[in-house]
């Protein structure tokens, strides 16, 4: 199966990875997660307490704040009678380690270190100790190899433990180095998450320390996650924070996927390793390019953005079905008139913007209200209509994405753009385009193609409707 853009370009990456491994390692292992391990610490609960404290805590061990689960557990149960049972729960049976677990120790080669949320010692026995375990992030960490980072603790160290409310402050509020040097690590190095699910409240965490890195131009981070749990919402948060997400429909696509790192692998996977998101329609791809560039303004490079555009689909794949229409010192008459004369599922314009509006070129700067932008593409998009995506690389078109309210795709750029960031962007996307991938795909492909150009810029903005 061929694979994803995303994927390949993973497996063509020469800089060692940081591997982090999330909670599902744990339960292959036969161990219980944290919302288990709250629920089961319930039944330890002394059977003085009152029936509607009982009830109170259990209700907060399902479905409560684990960290408020956890302090209220272990202040009725004591905390040394919490901390023997959570070991006792935790406590890994001495079998065959789960296939997860062989599978990311075979990466150890490509790995530069590894971190996980999990207090089990699974990784432990899987590396073989090879890799030396931290309990708290440090700054060398940045530059050595074959380190194990437990940034929740492990589990013969009790004192190291992050579960209650008050061990979470401790790490994560009053100890400014543990956020600061995993910034540095997301900033510094790509990651690839394995064994977590999108909904897990620690991968949510580390996503958003990662988001909050996204336009300092991070390296490229990849997550392999389970394609039931990929809906749009997740996607756009994953995509802002540089985090491509690879699909797998099952655990053993995972595994397939992982085989397919290894050192020394073939460069193609076997089959079903990772499941491909739908391909675009195979018809006609018809694009619209807009420029404008009026004399009073200050002057673009909109004739390199359409050269970019037209070489990077003249050296792609599937050139043969792509038409490329280009209408130059266009006005907005120019832009109606071309929408009613051709069927167009792209309508990509450059030129100038302002947060009210879009300039185009009416002998001289006329200011198009991004409404007025709104309905004329709602016009052609819909049920019956071809336009299925309009990109506007002009400076500050964000706005258009709510003005906009029935084209499936919509891309725009927040703030003012740099120049050379706009056409690294357009060739990116069009060159993905050109390879058959899909309008996300795509737009991944241009951002990292914009933040090399300019890693301080305005981020592109993908909105996406059902």
């Amino acid at each position: 199966m061929t694979m994803t853009i995303d994927f390949d370009e993973l497996q063509a990456t020469r800089e060692p990875l940081v591997l982090y491994v999330g909670a599902q390692l744990a339960r292959e292992a036969g161990l219980p997660s944290r919302r288990e391990l709250a629920v089961a610490l319930t039944h330890a609960l002394p059977r003085q307490l009152s029936t509607a404290r009982a009830r109170e805590l259990r209700e907060l061990a399902e479905v409560g704040e684990l960290p408020d689960a956890f302090t209220e557990l272990e202040r009725e149960l004591t905390p040394a009678r919490f901390g023997r049972e959570v070991e006792r729960s935790m406590q890994a049976p001495r079998s065959e380690l789960p296939p997860l677990a062989r599978a990311v120790a075979r990466l150890a080669p490509r790995l530069r270190g590894v971190v996980t949320p999990n207090l089990d010692r699974v990784l432990e026995r899987a590396f073989e100790s090879r890799l030396v375990p931290h309990l708290r992030p440090s700054t060398a960490l940045l530059s050595r190899r074959n380190w194990l980072l437990k940034i929740n603790g492990t589990l013969p160290e009790r004192g190291s433990w992050v579960l209650t409310r008050e061990q979470h402050a401790r790490v994560r509020v009053r100890d400014p180095s543990y956020a600061n040097v995993l910034r540095a690590l997301f900033m510094a190095h790509p990651v690839l998450f394995v064994g977590t699910t999108a909904e897990d409240s620690i991968f949510e965490e580390v996503v958003g320390y990662v988001r909050d890195l996204a336009e300092g131009s991070p390296p490229r981070h990849w997550a392999l996650l389970p394609e039931a749990e990929l809906d749009r919402a997740t996607s756009i948060k994953l995509d802002e924070a540089g985090i491509a997400a690879i699909p797998c429909e099952t655990p053993a696509d995972t595994l397939a996927a992982l085989r397919a790192l290894e050192p020394g692998a073939s460069a193609q996977p076997v089959a079903a390793a990772v499941p491909r998101r739908a391909p675009p329609p195979r018809g006609p791809l018809r694009i619209l390019f807009v420029s404008a560039n009026p004399g009073d303004q200050d002057p673009l490079c909109t004739e390199r953005e359409q050269a970019a555009i037209q070489r990077a689909i003249q050296v792609s794949r599937e050139r043969d079905r792509i038409e490329l229409t280009c209408r130059v010192a266009a006005s907005f008459a120019d832009l109606s008139r071309a929408l009613l004369e051709g069927a167009y599922e792209i309508v990509h314009i450059a030129g100038h913007g302002e947060p009210l509006g879009i300039i185009l070129d009416e002998g001289g700067s006329m200011r198009v209200p991004m409404a007025e932008l709104g309905s004329l593409f709602d016009e052609y998009s819909g049920p019956a209509g071809a336009l299925r995506c309009v990109v506007l690389n002009a400076c500050w078109s964000e706005s258009a994405s709510e003005a906009i309210g029935t084209v499936p795709t919509v891309i725009t750029m927040r703030g003012p753009v740099d120049d050379g960031a706009a056409l690294a962007y357009a060739e990116g996307f069009y060159e993905a385009l050109g390879a058959g991938r899909d309008f996300a795909a795509a737009h991944r492909e241009g951002s990292r193609r914009g933040r090399l150009r300019a890693p301080r810029g305005s981020a592109p903005q993908l909105v996406q409707r059902g």
